[in-house]
């Protein structure tokens, strides 16, 4: 299958899906895969066509019981990316995103420090601005 879920097409996914039990846990119905499938169609989180093509792989993301396992299923994996600033310092030098040694992107400004590599996602959870960036695709 060619086709996937981005990673926030999933999180939209997963967040009406959560909203629509959360409405519905009193009633004492069962759960309605087309009512799931049509209030996150009308909610439009996801293109149409891809809706459609991948209406089982989104029910399946929609379930909090099979959640994960479809998220490893039918999500892109996120490419990770080298950050350099596009602005300079005023000696002409570049912020780089680097990885603290905890784990998490920190910045400097020095020659010789390694990048890191991140996924946007990660990027923008920190704090920073991905259209700052030029970004340099790890291999």
């Amino acid at each position: 299958m060619n086709k996937k879920f981005t990673e926030e097409e999933y999180r939209k996914i997963a967040e009406i899906a959560d909203l629509y039990f959360e409405q519905h846990k009193s009633e004492a119905v069962i759960v309605n895969l087309k009512n799931i499938y049509d209030y996150i169609f009308y909610n439009e989180t996801v293109e149409s066509e891809k809706i459609k093509d991948l209406n089982q792989e989104l029910l399946l993301i929609a379930l909090p019981k099979y959640r994960d396992w479809a998220h490893d299923q039918f999500v892109e994996k996120e490419k990770k990316y080298y950050w350099k600033s596009k602005k300079t310092d005023r000696n002409g030098l570049r912020k780089t995103i680097i990885e603290h040694p905890i784990g998490y992107p920190t910045d400097s400004y020095f020659i010789n420090a390694r990048p890191g590599a991140f996924t946007e996602s990660e990027i923008r959870e920190w704090g920073y601005n991905p259209d700052m960036f030029y970004r340099e695709e790890v291999e």
